[in-house]
């Protein structure tokens, strides 16, 4: 059957954003330890939801900060997302993500599929001129899996057609969910094993890749070839 579609995740998989979304949180609040611990609490089980329901449960924890909630939750999004947008626009790539695009993009349909807001991710996917490797970048309000079936009738592809690439479990979830097979981005990924591996057509047992659905399901499988060093 063989993979036709390629689903990336985008902030920790494409771009190495994952420290600068954590850090921004801590930027709207005042810096003591009060706002620092509740923060730390809710991001320790919420930090791959949307800001907004982040957001919500800090405001929440805090026990409010006066006015609307909503307006609230809505003016502090608005300053996280300047925070964030600003610096994913110009924080390093994954190693060796721009050129396994390239390399890709003329062989599969790529998509991005994340919980940053739609319109701030597709901002930030033009700034980058990435936006010509992708058929579609989606983000929030959408679901995961949601998008991944959105994604499956568009291409006509079957679950086993549609290779989910990610390192949060959200995305391992929409991948299970939909019987996709799912590449953690786990340390020692490499895009270069990711590019050689589909032009190979095999897998091998290991760290990175979960068939999510089928006769393999819960086994792990790796790369031919990942030394597993880290190195692009």
């Amino acid at each position: 059957m063989g993979i036709h579609v390629i689903v990336f995740d985008f902030d920790g998989t494409l771009i190495e954003s994952n420290r600068l979304k954590y850090d921004a949180y801590f930027s709207l609040f005042p810096a003591d330890d009060r706002h620092a611990a509740v923060i730390r609490s809710v991001l320790s089980r919420a930090f791959e939801q949307s800001r907004y329901l982040v957001l919500e449960e800090i405001l929440r924890a805090l026990g409010g900060r006066g006015g609307s909630p909503a307006d609230e939750v809505e003016r502090l999004a608005r300053r996280y997302n300047e925070i964030v947008v600003a610096g994913a626009k110009t924080c390093p790539e994954k190693a060796g993500a721009e050129a396994a695009l390239k390399r890709l993009s003329p062989l599969y349909g790529l998509y991005v599929s994340s919980t940053t807001p739609e319109p701030a991710l597709r901002e930030i996917v033009g700034y980058r001129k990435w936006d010509g490797y992708f058929r579609g970048v989606f983000g929030f309000p959408r679901k995961k899996p949601d998008t991944l079936r959105e994604i499956m009738q568009r291409e006509n592809a079957a679950s086993g057609q549609v290779l989910v690439v990610g390192d949060g479990e959200s995305d391992r979830r929409s991948a299970m969910e939909n019987r996709c097979p799912f590449v953690h981005v786990a340390p020692g990924f490499r895009f270069a094993d990711l590019a050689r591996a589909l032009e190979n057509g095999g897998w091998e047992t290991g760290d990175h890749v979960v068939p999510a659905g089928g006769a393999g399901r819960g086994r792990d499988l790796t790369f031919s070839g990942s030394s597993g060093d880290g190195s692009a």
